[in-house]
């Protein structure tokens, strides 16, 4: 009996001198109707490690996984690895998307995704099909995107039209990734005139907020930059999605990644970014992008 008292003493000294090391080793977790998103850009994992992939998402509590399309990957690789994802409880969207979609010839870049895609779906068994269409395309990386931006925001825009029209036939949820300051690019064109968050909200009901800064708090933080775009999505149904980064980036960007302040710091601050949100009505999760830097996370 003494023996135990001891040893519950040390316990109780060793949490009250040392409460730092003892919150270190608390993980960090989020509430089980939180919506955890990763982005998979190397398509060929999961050809070569898909159990691997499938148990390191599910360690993260990941519950959609945005897989890139990689026509070089054989389409079985697909199908076992979207199979082994649905019995996992993953959702799957079928991602893909470059600045190029929108200028000279991007059009052919729009069909050939559409058309593997379209085919994919024909052939899959019900367990293997995509859930979802989820494009990255930032029209402002064109190096021309500042002397013809009418222009490229115009294809921008017919762009999501199309696949707006072809994700509703093919019966897929469509979403998109956006840059926090997208409220504040305006359009005059074909398409009426207004600013781009905006008429993408009328088009698109799932769109991820590139909020990429390395901190949840404060006017540059997190939950301050993803206020604009949160409104607008209340005001037009959409779900929206936090997104923050984890790759290596050069080091006057670090400011927009958590690479350098490593894996414990980033759940601290995302869970301070879910506790901001959790009761706002279009708040739908966290995406982390992306998953070879997430995983490889000190």
């Amino acid at each position: 009996m003494r023996r135990f008292i001891t040893i519950l003493t040390l316990a109780f000294i060793c949490c009250t001198i040392f409460p730092v090391a003892a919150q270190a080793k608390q993980k960090i977790t989020y509430p089980d109707q939180t919506n955890i998103t990763t982005w998979l850009w190397d398509a060929a994992k999961i050809a070569t490690q898909p159990e691997k992939v499938i148990r390191n998402l599910t360690d993260r509590k990941v519950d959609t996984l945005l897989l890139q399309v990689d026509a070089a990957v054989n389409k079985q690789a697909y199908r076992k690895f979207i199979g082994l994802a649905h019995a996992s409880g993953i959702q799957v969207h079928a991602l893909d998307g470059a600045p190029q979609w929108v200028d000279a010839g991007g059009e052919a870049l729009q069909d050939a995704f559409l058309n593997w895609l379209t085919a994919y779906q024909s052939t899959a068994m019900v367990t293997e099909k995509f859930d979802g269409i989820h494009l990255d395309v930032e029209p402002y990386e064109l190096g021309n995107y500042e002397s013809e931006q009418n222009q490229i925001l115009t294809a921008y825009q017919s762009m999501m039209v199309l696949f707006e029209n072809q994700s509703a036939q093919l019966g897929l949820i469509l979403g998109i990734d956006i840059p926090f300051w997208f409220y504040g690019v305006t359009y005059d064109n074909q398409y009426g005139k207004g600013n781009m968050a905006e008429w993408l909200c009328q088009h698109v009901k799932n769109i991820a907020i590139m909020a990429y800064r390395d901190t949840a708090e404060g006017t540059d933080g997190i939950i301050n930059i993803a206020a604009k775009e949160m409104k607008l999505f209340q005001t037009y149904g959409v779900r929206g999605t936090i997104a923050v980064e984890t790759g290596r980036l050069s080091q006057a960007n670090d400011f927009v990644t958590f690479y350098e302040e490593g894996k414990a710091y980033m759940d601290s601050q995302l869970q301070t970014v879910h506790q901001q949100y959790q009761s706002h009505p279009a708040y739908a999760g966290i995406a982390i992008h992306y998953y070879d830097s997430w995983i490889q996370m000190k």
